[in-house]
């Protein structure tokens, strides 16, 4: 079983008044070791009660801490969550630890060291310089191994600039399909899903791109093959935390090489199964069978 290495952001989401832990980057971590898949996880919190409750969370999971720093001067980030139809919006509190995550020379040292086999980020912990810094510091350590990028278009925290060199250096890339036709305008690339993900493709060199259809399912390409799977029907609860999921799946798929068809049928009933709890992270044993 391989390592798997997750940059990015931790926080919590307030929905209906109630806090539920998450942002993606974590939500994918917990996720990953509920299967058994053995993930290190970099990023930042608050000294306060939120903070411990993320350790708590890390414990629980046995998710190793050694690599998520306590900041003293900012609490742990948070982020408001308006839901409509099960559909979120979100408003994301500025700034946050996690914009400010610093690893000193004898923790990556420490990361030298480790047999990673997938590097997984997104674009939102990188809004801020001290991150991004720290990102791509990481980035040329582990220029070698494959690149997951789930891309998570979080307006007005990215710019065309960055997710042009994201793409550039991504061997995998997960996107919903509003981020697709966004990024696809952003490189005037027009027409269907198909015909923007091929592009896409083409042009920064993907080897595979998975496009998340919501309750249509989802669409991947891989090695210029696309497969398609029917969406599931659930009672969806709310859709926080179900790309995350999604991800998930496939990296484990990815990991202990299914091919294409049995690991986007993985992801596709993960994510629909969160889909249909409340939270991004259920408590429940996963059914992904």
């Amino acid at each position: 079983m391989g390592k798997v290495l997750v940059f990015g952001e931790v926080l919590f989401d307030i929905i209906k008044g109630k806090e539920y832990l998450g942002g993606a980057p974590f939500n994918l971590s917990c996720h990953l070791k509920k299967m058994g898949i053995d993930v290190i996880f970099i990023s930042s919190i608050g000294n306060d009660e939120r903070g411990k409750k993320i350790l708590e969370t890390m414990d629980r999971f046995s998710l190793t801490k050694d690599f998520v720093i306590i900041n003293e001067n900012i609490s742990t980030g948070i982020v408001n969550v308006y839901l409509k139809n099960g559909i979120p919006s979100f408003e994301i509190v500025y700034p946050s630890p996690w914009d400010f995550i610093t690893l000193n020379d004898e923790k990556m040292e420490k990361l030298k060291n480790e047999k990673i086999d997938i590097f997984c980020f997104g674009s939102l912990s990188l809004r801020n310089e001290v991150s991004r810094n720290t990102f791509f510091k990481l980035f040329s350590i582990f220029n070698k191994i494959k690149k997951f990028c789930d891309i998570n278009l979080r307006k007005p925290f990215y710019t065309k600039k960055l997710i042009e060199k994201l793409l550039e250096n991504s061997d995998i890339l997960k996107l919903n399909y509003d981020e697709l036709n966004e990024i696809g305008k952003m490189f005037n690339i027009r027409g269907d899903y198909e015909k923007i993900m091929k592009n896409l493709s083409e042009k920064f060199n993907i080897e595979i791109i998975c496009t998340t259809l919501g309750e249509n399912g989802a669409v991947m390409l891989w090695k210029s093959k696309f497969y398609k799977e029917e969406g599931i029907k659930v009672k969806v609860i709310d859709t926080v935390g179900a790309g995350d999921a999604f991800s998930a799946g496939f990296i484990k798929g990815y990991i202990e090489n299914f091919n294409p068809e049995k690991t986007i049928e993985i992801a596709n009933k993960l994510g629909a199964f969160v889909a249909s709890k409340r939270g991004a992270i259920p408590e429940c044993e996963y059914k992904i069978n």
